[in-house]
């Protein structure tokens, strides 16, 4: 659908209708948190939220001109690898053994659903590269103080932001007659607002409040293998044996980073509990 918008409208007058439509939802739906966290911070952070999410769709547009959308979707997925570290640098704790072998799992999966096996590093996939960056310390400070601020003001400020910047530069764009605004279109672009801004990124950052930044990017990349997928169900697409092999990795991926914790867990719950001493008159075959 965004490849189908792109046609009809510039880049930036998409970003901006697009993050516009879900600033002024977060506004209404959020009011209550909005007003009563009007504070430098939250309004700081939110807006840093905002600059660096833009920014990374900003650089990956750009750097998509320059190179394949398979190198640009495995190279944006190499977030998954940096997060652990950023969040490890930020002093959220020592990434674990277990989240780095995730980690490289995925990125593995990732290369075999996202390289079609051509091309060379050019300076498209150098600006994907910021992109991922942009995108791992976004997660990284949404984990870090959406425990402490109000994620949905936050969320706010970080989708105005977005709007903002996205509307400074569509000034530089040819304005759309109109005529451009199509019944499908006009529908492209709630969805657009609504579904994969309003409700998806918001979501997601409450979400990443929740669960620890290593396992929350790789869940979040997700979205990788399911555009795949949805392609293949369109027909756009054929299941190939390297497609299978890179959802089967990044499966992998999930299971190991989802799975240690809840492992570590339970044998901490093991060993806290004592010993029950046996009933007498009743054994184990019983």
């Amino acid at each position: 659908m965004m490849k189908d918008a792109t046609k009809s409208l510039p880049v930036f007058w998409l970003l901006a209708i697009r993050f516009g439509m879900a600033a002024v939802l977060m506004l209404v739906v959020f009011s209550k948190n909005v007003r009563a966290h009007l504070d430098r911070r939250t309004i700081g952070v939110g807006l840093l939220l905002g600059l660096w999410e833009w920014g990374g769709y900003a650089v990956q547009t750009v750097g998509l001109t320059m190179t394949t959308p398979g190198k640009s979707a495995f190279i944006t997925g190499s977030y998954v690898v940096m997060v652990p570290f950023i969040a490890w640098a930020m002093g959220m704790g020592r990434p674990h053994r277990w989240d780095l072998a995730a980690a490289a799992v995925c990125l593995a999966g990732l290369g075999f659903v996202g390289l079609d096996g051509g091309g060379l590093v050019n300076f498209g996939d150098v600006l994907t590269v910021v992109c991922a960056l942009l995108f791992a310390l976004q997660f990284v400070e949404v984990a870090r103080c959406g425990g402490e601020l109000d994620i949905w003001a936050l969320t706010a400020w970080q989708f105005i932001a977005m709007f903002g910047l996205s509307a400074l530069l569509a000034v530089f764009e040819p304005v759309p007659s109109p005529a451009t605004f199509t019944p499908p279109l006009v529908l492209q672009l709630v969805y657009f607002g609504v579904v994969c801004s309003f409700v998806s990124l918001a979501a997601m950052n409450y979400a990443f409040t929740r669960v620890p930044p290593a396992e929350g990017s790789l869940l979040a990349c997700l979205e990788s293998p399911a555009g795949v997928l949805f392609s293949v169900v369109a027909g756009h697409e054929i299941l190939s044996g390297r497609l299978t092999l890179g959802f089967a990795l990044i499966f992998t991926a999930v299971l190991i980073s989802n799975g240690w914790p809840w492992y570590r867990e339970r044998r901490a719950k093991g060993a806290e509990q004592p010993e029950q001493p046996e009933t007498p008159g009743r054994n184990h075959a019983s």
